[in-house]
C-alpha cells in the first residue's frame, strides 16, 4: 500500500455471536474507520488509509492491536513500502567562472544528477561573454560541457560581475557568478629604456627625451607613434632644446653633446669641468651646465662654436640647481636645492657667459622646494611648492608672490605645464612623506591658468603588470614629465609603471584631451 492510498478489512467473530470491538495500539501511519463497533453475527468492513509523510523509502512494519470483549487482544501485523520519488535535479561543476586580465575563454559541465529527463537553457543578458551550446537535452546521469568566451572588445578598465540564469523544464534554476577582469591599454608603451628627462618641442610637436639603458636621445611624435634615436656615447643626465627645436644639448658627466635634431645627428661632444645636474640651451648658440655635486659652484658656460668653457660671473650657485630658460632668452631662472630656506635665482645670459644677477626677495617667506617651470608668455614662475612668483625686467618686482595653486599641504609639484590661450595649467605631485621617499603622483591636476582656479582631477590610466607571485594585476602609473601640445588641446605624460610591478612594460605615454 503506498502513500495516501486506501483499501479495506473485514471483521467477524466465531462462533457467532455478539461481540464489542476496538482498534488499540497502532503505528501513526495508518488509520482505521472506523475504530469501535459491535459485531451480532455480521461482517464489519473497515476502510484503512495509510498516512505515510516522514517513513523511510522502501519497507516500513508496525503492528495494530485489535481488542474485543470477549476474544480479548489479536494483533495485526502491518506494512507499508516508500517507493523512491522521481525529482529532477540539475548541477554545475563550477561554483563561478573567473576570467583573469589574460585568459579569454574557461569551461564547465551542466550534469542531471536527478530522476527525471530535461530540456535545459542558459539565459545571458551579456554582449561580451558567449556560450557554447546555450540549451540542450540531457538525460538522466548524462553531462555537458559549456565553453564560454570573453570579448574584451568594447571593455573599459574594469571588474565586471554579472551571472548566468541556468534553468530546465523541471523547474531547476541555477546561477553562476561570473567575474571578468578587463584591461584597456590607454597608453603608448614605450621601449627604448628609462626615461632620464623631457622637453617638448612646440615648433613641430615633438618630445626630446634621453634615456639610459640604451644611452639614447628620442625624438618622439606622440600623434604618429613615431619615434627616431640616436645612440649617445655616455648615459645621459638631462636635456635641453633651442627655441626653434632644431638643436639639443644633453647633459653628461663631465661631457655635453650637442645634437642636430632635425637630422638626428652628433654635431659635436664637448668636455665639461663637472657632473652636469641640469642643462639650457640658450638661443645665443651657448649651454649652461650646472653642476650636480661640490656645493657652493658656478654654472659652467660653453660656447658651442668653439667648445671653450667659462664660468659664470658674481655670486656663485648651489650644486643641484634646476634651472630654465626665460621665453625671451636673455634670462636663465634657476631653483636652488639642499640650502633652507629655498630660493629662486636669475641670471643673465646675453654676453655668453652667463652673470648672476640675483635671488628673489624673500628669505623663507615662501616655499620654493627645488623646481621652477616659466609659463610660456614669460610673466610666471611656478615652483614645486605650487607657490607662484612674478618674473619682471624690473627687480623690484622680479620673483614677486602672484599667488597658489590649491592643493593638499605638503604636496610638491613634480611636472607641469601651461598653455595661456587654452587658459589651462596641469600638474602632479609627488607622493611620499619624506624627501627620499618622493616619487610622481598618478593624478593629473587642472587649474585655470588666468586665475589658479581648480578644475578636477585625472587618474592616470594603470599598468598591467605582474606581481611578485606572478600573477597578473594592476599597477599604478607614476607621471614624471607632462607637456601641452601647440594648441593647448591635448596633454601628453610619460609615465612610469610602479615599482612593484615585475613585468618588462615600464614606460609609456599617456595623452589627455583638454577638456
Amino acid at each position: 500500500m503506498l502513500q495516501g492510498e486506501s483499501g479495506t478489512i473485514f471483521i467477524s467473530s466465531q462462533p457467532e455471536g455478539r461481540l464489542e470491538w476496538r482498534i488499540g495500539s497502532k503505528p501513526n501511519w495508518i488509520s482505521f474507520s472506523p475504530s469501535s463497533g459491535i459485531l451480532d453475527g455480521t461482517i464489519d468492513e473497515i476502510l484503512v488509509t495509510t498516512e505515510v509523510s516522514g517513513l523511510t523509502v522502501g519497507w516500513n512494519t508496525g503492528t495494530v492491536e485489535i481488542i474485543s470483549s470477549s476474544a480479548g487482544k489479536k494483533l495485526m501485523d502491518v506494512s507499508v513500502f516508500i517507493e523512491t520519488p522521481q525529482i529532477s535535479q540539475m548541477a554545475i561543476s563550477k561554483s563561478i567562472l573567473e576570467f583573469d586580465y589574460q585568459e579569454d575563454s574557461t569551461e564547465f559541465y551542466i550534469k542531471n544528477s536527478g530522476g527525471l529527463d530535461f530540456n535545459w537553457t542558459i539565459n545571458n543578458q551579456n554582449d561580451y561573454l558567449t556560450v557554447s551550446p546555450d540549451s540542450g537535452f540531457l538525460a538522466i546521469g548524462d553531462s555537458i560541457l559549456v565553453t564560454s568566451i570573453v570579448d574584451r572588445t568594447e571593455l573599459e578598465t574594469n571588474i565586471y560581475e554579472y551571472s548566468l540564469n541556468i534553468g530546465n523544464n523541471q523547474q531547476n534554476a541555477l546561477e553562476l557568478p561570473v567575474n571578468i577582469k578587463a584591461y584597456k591599454e590607454e597608453k603608448w608603451i614605450l621601449d627604448n629604456g628609462q626615461i632620464v628627462d623631457a622637453e617638448y618641442d612646440r615648433n613641430y610637436d615633438k618630445i626630446i627625451a634621453v634615456s639610459e639603458f640604451p644611452n639614447q636621445i628620442l625624438n618622439i611624435n606622440p600623434v604618429s607613434q613615431g619615434i627616431q634615436s640616436l645612440d649617445l656615447n655616455l648615459p645621459p643626465t638631462s636635456v635641453s632644446i633651442s627655441q626653434d627645436g632644431n638643436l639639443a644639448v644633453v647633459g653628461h658627466d663631465g661631457y655635453i653633446s650637442y645634437i642636430n635634431l632635425s637630422s638626428m645627428e652628433l654635431i659635436q661632444m664637448y668636455s665639461v669641468t663637472t657632473d652636469v645636474f641640469d642643462i639650457v640651451l640658450g638661443p645665443n648658440n651657448w649651454a649652461y651646465a650646472f653642476p650636480r655635486v661640490d656645493q657652493h659652484e658656478r654654472i659652467r658656460c660653453i660656447d658651442l662654436s668653439t667648445g671653450n668653457e667659462t664660468q659664470n660671473t658674481g655670486n656663485t650657485i648651489y650644486a643641484g640647481t634646476r634651472a630654465k630658460l626665460h621665453p625671451s632668452g636673455s634670462y636663465i631662472y634657476g631653483a636652488d636645492n639642499g640650502l633652507s630656506p629655498s630660493d629662486f635665482e636669475k641670471y643673465d645670459i646675453s654676453g655668453g657667459t652667463a652673470h648672476y644677477l640675483y635671488d628673489s626677495p624673500y628669505h623663507g617667506d615662501f616655499e620654493f622646494s627645488g623646481n621652477i617651470w616659466i609659463s610660456e608668455s614669460g610673466d610666471k614662475l611656478f615652483s614645486r611648492a605650487r607657490n607662484v612668483f612674478n618674473a619682471s625686467e624690473n627687480q623690484t618686482n622680479d620673483m614677486t608672490y602672484s599667488g597658489k595653486l590649491l592643493g593638499e599641504q605638503g604636496k610638491r609639484i613634480s611636472t607641469m605645464d601651461s598653455h595661456a590661450e587654452a587658459n589651462v595649467i596641469y600638474t602632479i605631485v609627488d607622493e611620499g612623506l619624506w624627501d627620499w621617499d618622493y616619487k610622481p603622483g598618478g593624478v593629473v591636476k587642472k587649474y585655470t591658468e588666468d586665475f589658479y582656479n581648480f578644475q578636477g582631477e585625472i587618474e592616470l590610466p594603470k599598468f598591467l603588470g605582474t606581481d611578485t607571485n606572478g600573477n597578473f594585476s594592476l599597477f599604478s602609473s607614476h607621471g614624471y614629465f607632462g607637456f601641452f601640445n601647440s594648441t593647448g588641446s591635448q596633454f601628453y605624460v610619460i609615465v612610469k609603471a610602479d615599482e612593484e610591478n615585475n613585468s618588462a612594460v615600464r614606460w609609456g605615454i599617456s595623452t589627455i584631451t583638454v577638456d
